[in-house]
């Protein structure tokens, strides 16, 4: 999956409910469901240059909110500290247990 297409599953989980109903579903289709434009269409019986004008409308709308909000940055920031940590901890001068409860800890931060 290229960067481009990864960044907008991701922008959809976080931002996907604020879109309307219709362009939710063709990102949905399309980006997660892995349809063609054509595929989408038939499957919502809309053509297939408005499947491409909602999804085109709702990336757009997925990158305001980002803009706005910040919530895609905040989520890199945080999956990078931990992965840091992550390898701090392969190195550290500390008990196995203490290693593994971090790690359990890490494992319960969600985002």
């Amino acid at each position: 999956m290229d960067a481009d297409k990864a960044r907008v599953c991701v922008l959809y989980d976080i931002y996907g409910e604020l879109l309307p109903a219709s362009v939710s579903e063709f990102i949905d289709l399309y980006y997660n469901n892995d349809l063609s434009l054509s595929e989408a269409a038939e499957n919502t019986g809309i053509s297939r240059q408005g499947v491409r004008d909602g999804i085109m409308r709702g990336t757009k709308l997925l990158e305001e909110y980002e803009e706005k909000l910040g919530l895609y940055k905040k989520y890199k920031n945080n999956k990078e500290a931990v992965s840091k940590i992550r390898a701090e901890l392969d190195t550290a001068d500390i008990t196995d247990e203490l290693k593994e409860k971090i790690v359990s800890l890490l494992g319960t931060l969600s985002f």
